[in-house]
């Protein structure tokens, strides 16, 4: 028996999808379990079926609440048959069917003596040949489409999107047993099963290794039909790459965005964790005040094992640009570079001298020290980072408060979050929930 082939177009978003099914029937409807997970809203949940044999489909409409349009033609209760090349239309959603693959003659067509059930060798090289040359589809497109607002994914009801990357898409979502708003990060598909899940792992082990005020909180690893997801904190704010859109901070907001930053790398890397993708889109500026380090994905324990590619070419040391040993220097050198970046809005290119006019020299030389070339003429790790700017953060403070140099307790210097500095100092921005991917 043929397949029954369903092309999709959705006009709203614009994505388009295509599947084949050998067994009847096909459940049309919003629900993820669907054999076509339709997200549109005017989809639903169980919005119709298609049932087929080896003569002919019926499509039957199940009580949809937008009913259903074939040909053009509104649906009862009652099967209509399909015939080739139906278009069944549900608001802006199209989907049109076909019992042949593009590139297969029909029964009658071919001159071969082949019946349609059994299509000649010389027909399935043809579609073969038509497949390697058709373009690979926007699996990431088409695969987010399939999770909206109001879908159900295990005790999380999914609201809304709140970012995306190079391997996830976060949604803000509610658990449903707890009650509280989380961040679920899904990873999306394409370099294969085993990668994709061996990405979102690596983070989860990094991840429930760390329990730190400056790093994203992991709540749990869950999996859905999709794949696996994270479930993690909510953070309210924007990220430092966002801020810096608005321009560089001056010295006295950015110092304390670098502590936190450093705390954060001190804890990691205290429990033998290294980020090695650190970077202002993966640093979170919260309405709280303070600054978190978010995505672990790229992360590895240190010591001997598995090593992995990858990481943002523009924010690597030179040892991870020319695949040598990483060690905890590896993110000081991302560290300073985000520091330099912090303040100036630009990242100095390999071996570049720094362009910070005016800078303190203090500052001048923890910034030449932490983007050594060598590694071992950077500071240790990031407690040894952490210490170094909190003594800048000292000789700095006359200068920076008007006051007499504070100690590491003092209000202006640890925390900085003074109420007559917190605006100015970190300024949140716009109000966004998110934990990005």
């Amino acid at each position: 028996m043929e397949p029954l082939v369903i092309q999709i177009e959705d006009a709203e978003t614009h994505t388009r999808a295509r599947y084949a099914f050998m067994r009847s029937p096909v459940r049309i409807g919003r629900r993820v379990e669907s054999d076509v997970a339709l997200p549109s809203p005017f989809v639903s949940a169980c919005h119709g079926m298609v049932q087929f044999d080896d003569r002919a489909a019926w499509y039957t409409d199940l009580g949809s609440r937008n009913g259903s349009l074939v040909d053009g033609m509104a649906v009862a209760s009652a099967p209509v048959q399909l015939r080739p090349g139906a278009e069944l239309r549900i608001g802006p959603v199209r989907l049109r069917f076909d019992r042949r693959s593009p590139g297969l003659r029909a029964a009658g067509d071919s001159t071969s003596g082949a019946s349609a059930s059994c299509p000649s060798s010389e027909a399935i090289g043809e579609v073969l040949e038509r497949l390697a040359r058709a373009p690979e589809p926007d699996l990431g497109t088409v695969w987010a489409a399939s999770l909206h607002s109001g879908m159900v994914v295990g005790r999380f009801e999914i609201l809304r999107e709140i970012g995306r990357g190079g391997f996830g898409v976060v949604y803000e979502a509610r658990d449903g047993q707890l009650g509280r708003r989380v961040a679920l990060k899904v990873v999306k598909p394409g370099g294969g099963e085993r990668a994709r899940d061996g990405w979102l792992r690596r983070e989860a082990e990094a991840a429930a290794r760390l329990s730190h005020p400056n790093i994203v909180t992991l709540f749990d690893m869950c999996s859905w039909e999709g794949g696996p997801y994270l479930v993690l904190e909510l953070l309210r704010g924007e990220t430092l790459a966002e801020r810096l859109r608005r321009g560089p901070l001056p010295l006295g907001q950015a110092l304390p965005v670098a502590v936190d930053v450093a705390r954060a790398l001190a804890h990691a890397h205290a429990v033998g964790v290294l980020h090695r993708d650190l970077k202002p889109g993966n640093v979170f500026l919260t309405a709280e005040g303070f600054a978190k380090v978010l995505d672990f994905g790229l992360a590895q324990v240190l010591g001997p094992g598995a090593r992995y590619d990858g990481g943002t070419p523009r924010y690597m040391a030179p040892e991870q640009r020319t695949r040598g040993s990483e060690d905890a220097r590896t993110d000081v050198w991302s560290a300073g570079l985000l520091l330099h970046e912090t303040l100036t809005c630009r990242v100095p290119g390999p071996g570049a001298a720094l362009d910070l006019p005016g800078a303190p020299e203090p500052l001048l030389g923890l910034l030449g020290s932490a983007l050594a070339e060598r590694p071992e003429e950077r500071p240790a790790d990031g407690r040894a980072w952490l210490e170094a700017l909190l003594r800048l953060e000292r000789a700095v403070a006359p200068e920076l408060w008007g006051a007499h140099p504070a100690t590491e307790s003092s209000p202006a210097v640890t925390s900085g979050r003074v109420t007559d500095l917190h605006d100015g100092r970190v300024h949140p921005g716009p109000s966004t929930e998110v934990e990005r991917a």
